[in-house]
């Protein structure tokens, strides 16, 4: 329906209300717009607000959409159509990025303008660059057409259209931040191509997961993106502006009429009993229009309140969870830096001990050749074959969906350190150690590399098992699951806070796992006691 947009709360029908505001400048021009469509549904109250500022430079435009739950059933929201509407009509831009509803093709005169793109320090949303494979695959086009639909307005897109397009953009930008044929990136703010390890902030997928009907990781792409939407702040331009309440201005006014009608009834002598009678019922009826348009304005004011509320209450939520998750954070990081610290200790007297030796040399060779931490469970899974004494079942796409968090690079890395120590501890225990992994982790023998003892558990408690133990059977060599209880902590606390589970049965002792440390599980916190 066509609804006149004049400044003022319009009724729509029984559960729809559109508020209209503007706001002007000290010339009297009008500067801001907002629109707000309330919609009260059975299952749910709906909010979508748009907010339109102009200025010098041009204007800002946010859209908003709100959920109040009306009953404990989860609901899932998805992104307004209408966002994909205004970017086709603005055509905004992030610095020299044009955000856009599809992915704009790079052909290979153009790849330093999108290098330029990259590295311009006024860009602040993501910018998602992927490259077509060497041989088509309608399930790529797919995923990725799917995922680039998903990013209007909260990233900008691009696709290098060929081969020759790729391998142009690998040499402008290096080799640390390219996009192979196949493959998509999701670069942050701020990228730096000069300096390779900036490479591991911008999320990095490869063909082969975009092109397995069973890997659904493609997905998180976009989830990642919205993440980072909802967590940047709203631009001056529209958390300044203010809006006069024109609306409870219009309902003053309207009360006031009326009841200058009812005085100048009561005020004119009637001249005969039948006119005054006439005048008292009219009197009547202007005075009960009166007290009904006061009832519902107290019953729209009560709602709004109640939202308002329940909006501060979300809030609040967030703020805690938040400040949890940091202080969460700051331990994982503290307890980090606590083995590297060790570590490093250890480096440096084994390499005093080496060049008192006169082993310079040795020692340059060395520390040239040593690799680094995976920066993604991903990597992480590209290297396991250098891990030979572990044998690795766990579901490599419950691991991969770590990649998601914010966290997954310290997760990551704290991941490779566990499995680093598993192999160390299984090489010792064929070697001839005698004592399980706590005991090597607890007084490591000579070249061991431990794993902190204050993040291992070696069995679950009675009452997690009785009840949960089913979650903790995994595939073991021979086709068949196992029990396994012993776990390693990758983060202290959170909601996610990671495990590695694993069967000590390097001494042969359970048939089909006879002879192997076998790891069966690697991704978020497992059901127990203390979770449910």
């Amino acid at each position: 329906m066509a609804v006149q947009l004049g400044t003022g709360q319009h009724t729509l029908d029984r559960s729809s209300l559109l508020l209209s505001q503007a706001a002007y400048d000290d010339d009297g021009a009008e500067y801001a717009t907002r629109i707000q469509l309330r919609e009260d549904k059975t299952e749910a109250t709906w909010r979508t607000t748009v907010t339109a500022v102009r200025s010098s430079t041009g204007g800002t435009v946010s859209v908003d959409l709100e959920c109040f739950p009306n009953s404990a059933q989860t609901l899932r929201t998805g992104k307004p159509r209408l966002i994909r509407d205004l970017v086709a009509k603005l055509e905004p831009r992030d610095g020299m990025a044009r955000l856009s509803v599809n992915a704009l093709r790079v052909p290979h005169d153009r790849v330093h303008f999108l290098v330029d793109v990259l590295r311009d320090p006024e860009r602040q949303t993501p910018t998602v660059v992927a490259a077509r494979p060497a041989q088509a695959d309608p399930l790529w086009s797919e995923r990725v057409a799917g995922t680039m639909g998903q990013l209007a307005g909260d990233a900008s897109m691009y696709l290098l259209w060929d081969l020759a397009t790729a391998n142009a953009f690998r040499e402008a930008i290096g080799h640390a931040h390219r996009v192979g044929p196949g493959c998509v990136r999701t670069f942050l703010p701020l990228v730096d191509p000069a300096w390779a390890p900036d490479a591991v902030r911008h999320r990095f997928m490869g063909p082969s997961r975009l092109t397995d009907p069973a890997d659904q990781a493609w997905r998180g792409v976009a989830r990642r993106v919205h993440a980072l939407a909802l967590e940047r702040p709203l631009p001056r331009q529209l958390s300044a502006v203010a809006f006069p309440d024109r609306c409870a201005e219009q309902q003053r006014q309207e009360r006031r009429e009326t009841m200058d009608k009812a005085r100048l009834l009561t005020a004119v002598p009637a001249q005969r009993t039948g006119e005054r009678d006439e005048e008292l019922r009219v009197e009547v009826t202007l005075l009960n229009a009166l007290l009904e348009q006061a009832d519902k304005e107290l019953s729209e004011l009560g709602r709004t309140v109640e939202l308002a509320e329940r909006t501060n209450t979300s809030i609040q939520g967030q703020l805690q969870a938040v400040i949890i998750e940091r202080d969460n954070e700051i331990e994982d990081h503290l307890t980090t830096l606590d083995a590297l610290q060790r570590a490093r200790a250890e480096a440096d007297r084994l390499r005093l001990l080496l060049l008192r030796q006169g082993r310079s040399e040795e020692v340059a060779e060395t520390a040239a050749s040593l690799p680094g931490v995976p920066s993604s469970f991903e990597e992480l899974w590209e290297r396991l074959a250098e891990l030979e004494h572990l044998t690795v079942t766990a579901d490599r796409r419950i691991a991969f969906g770590l990649d998601e968090h914010a966290m997954s690079r310290t997760w990551a890395a704290k991941g490779w350190t566990a499995l680093v120590s598993l192999d160390s501890y299984a090489a010792a225990a064929k070697g001839g150690f005698n004592g399980g992994f706590y005991q090597f982790s607890m007084t490591p023998p000579g070249g061991a590399k431990p794993y902190p003892v204050k993040q291992i558990a070696m069995a679950e408690s009675s009452p997690t098992m009785e009840k949960f133990g089913d979650e903790r059977l995994f595939p073991v060599p021979g086709g068949e699951r196992a029990e396994m209880q012993a776990h390693l902590k990758l983060a202290v606390r959170g909601r996610i806070a990671p495990r590695v589970y694993f069967l000590d049965d390097v001494k042969g002792r359970r048939g089909g796992s006879a002879g192997h440390l076998v790891v069966g599980y690697i991704g978020p916190h497992l059901t127990s006691m203390m979770t449910n």
